[in-house]
């Protein structure tokens, strides 16, 4: 039986959110998704605090997918925590940038702090469906992953 790989997707756009999770079910990949809006909430939700703290429910994620134009503190600012702050593996867990920004500099910021991919969200729906559904592939399906324990 394949593995299940657990998506966190940090996302502010609650369609955005809807749209990646939908086109996942469409992917012959085992793909769970879970989603955060903001990036303070991204870090309870990877240090099991509060609301998240039950394993079972919120499952610690195998890859994060990560906008970077969140409120307060965004994108660049969880990456940037992630890569530097938490003690243990949690920050091996690949991270994908998945940006409406094609800025050269936005780019090279989000690789400087530790991203392990950029995507643009293009405007086109088709071609959105179908980034999505080769990334949920690539990540579920052909990536080594590392084992992050539950606590």
């Amino acid at each position: 039986m394949a593995k299940t790989t657990i998506f966190l997707q940090v996302e502010d756009d609650p369609a955005d959110a809807f749209l990646v999770a939908r086109e996942f079910q469409n992917t012959p990949a085992h793909i769970q998704v879970r989603h955060v809006a903001d990036g303070r909430e991204a870090i309870r939700y990877l240090l099991g605090e509060a609301e998240y703290a039950d394993r079972d429910t919120h499952p610690r994620p195998n890859v994060i997918l990560l906008d970077l134009k969140l409120p307060g503190f965004d994108g660049f600012d969880f990456l940037e925590w992630l890569r530097s702050k938490p003690a243990g593996d949690l920050r091996l867990i690949p991270v994908i940038i998945m940006s409406s920004s094609d800025l050269q500099a936005d780019v090279k910021r989000a690789y400087a702090l530790g991203a392990n991919s950029y995507i643009c969200k293009p405007i086109k729906w088709d071609l959105f469906k179908e980034r999505i559904k080769l990334l949920g592939i690539y990540w579920s399906a052909h990536v080594e992953k590392p084992e992050i324990p539950p606590t």
